[in-house]
């Protein structure tokens, strides 16, 4: 079994949950089949008192899973939807299987919280029967590959730039300064309407790894953005990443709904990229 899902926000991480209050167990959805709106690799922590951080389910399964949290065993396997033992149907149809670790390994956890940290990419095989997990690519568990959180550096001043900032934090994703160098699981946007401004972000942006570069604009300002670039050096496959007009609404004029348009488009795009 594969997947791949990125860690997500620190606020509501169930890894550094387990880390800063042990004694909880891990939940993790290993396969789906139907209509369910989680992907494998989903996590949720729980304890004995009823706190749980994530969510498996929208509401459907969760409180059953957390009734099973003093079986006997390292792993609890649990079956839901169609020909599952436990008579408790799905609303979006379809099958998902769930394994429940009684007692994740902690330095498992610190492992995956310091590749999320440092933004690597972490790729585990994890023993159902024990519950023991190994950094690997192969093996007869559950392979897991972790990618980080989108990040996402952002330049501008105007309203576009404050708006799409605010969306981001909201959304519990990283940002990154705008003299860092992206990563590939970074997105770069320019917001400037003063194009010339935006010259020595772009060029940075075209010579990193990030996997989404976007400016602001019209039609014909990316084509003359595209002209400057050129005339600078910067070579057709690298000019080929930049995207513009940004977002998945064509022309639009609001600043929220450039951002939230523009959001759309980055994060569909990571989607794409992590599977």
């Amino acid at each position: 079994m594969t997947m791949s899902l990125p860690v997500s926000a620190a606020a509501e991480c169930p890894v550094k949950a387990l880390l800063a209050r042990p004694g909880g167990s891990l939940a993790i959805l290993i396969d789906a089949k139907g209509g369910f709106p989680r992907r494998p690799g989903a996590m949720m922590a729980l304890w004995p008192d009823g706190m749980r951080v994530g969510r498996l389910g929208a509401g459907c399964i969760d409180a059953d899973i957390a009734a099973h949290l003093d079986f006997v065993g390292p792993v609890t396997r649990l079956t839901y939807g169609d020909g599952g033992p436990i008579d408790l149907p799905l609303p979006c149809g379809g099958q998902v299987q769930i394994a429940l670790i009684h007692a994740p390994c902690a330095d498992w956890l610190s492992a995956i919280w310091d590749d999320r940290i440092r933004r690597r990419v972490g790729h585990w095989n994890i023993d159902l029967e024990s519950g023991m997990p190994r950094r690997s690519t192969q093996g007869q568990g559950f392979q897991m590959t972790l990618p980080p959180p989108p990040a996402f550096q952002i330049h501008g001043e105007g309203d576009e730039a404050m708006a799409l900032t605010q969306l981001v934090n909201a959304l519990g994703f990283p940002c990154l300064g705008t003299e860092a160098t992206p990563d590939a699981h970074s997105a770069v946007v320019t917001l400037f309407h003063d194009h010339d401004r935006e010259m020595p972000a772009l060029k940075r942006a075209v010579a990193s790894d990030a996997f989404y570069i976007g400016a602001l604009g019209s039609r014909r300002a990316q084509n003359a953005r595209l002209q400057s670039l050129m005339l600078e050096g910067v070579a057709t496959p690298e000019l080929d990443r930049i995207r513009g007009p940004i977002g998945v609404v064509a022309q639009g004029r609001d600043p929220r709904l450039i951002a939230a348009s523009t959001l759309t488009e980055i994060l569909s795009e990571y989607e794409a990229l992590i599977g």
